[in-house]
């Protein structure tokens, strides 16, 4: 499933589909077949400049 390129929020996506089915981040990504470290941005504030 190519994501990077995805016109919806993916965010909000997989918040909705943690809510709506109880489970955990990972759970999530790993049950939509997203890849976290490709998608999703995890940098510290103190990364960002």
């Amino acid at each position: 499933m190519d994501l990077k390129n995805a016109q919806i929020d993916i965010n909000s996506y997989v918040a909705k589909y943690m809510d709506e089915n109880g489970c955990d981040f990972y759970r999530a990504c790993e049950e939509l077949q997203i890849d976290k470290d490709e998608v999703f941005n995890m940098k510290n504030d103190k990364d960002i400049s």
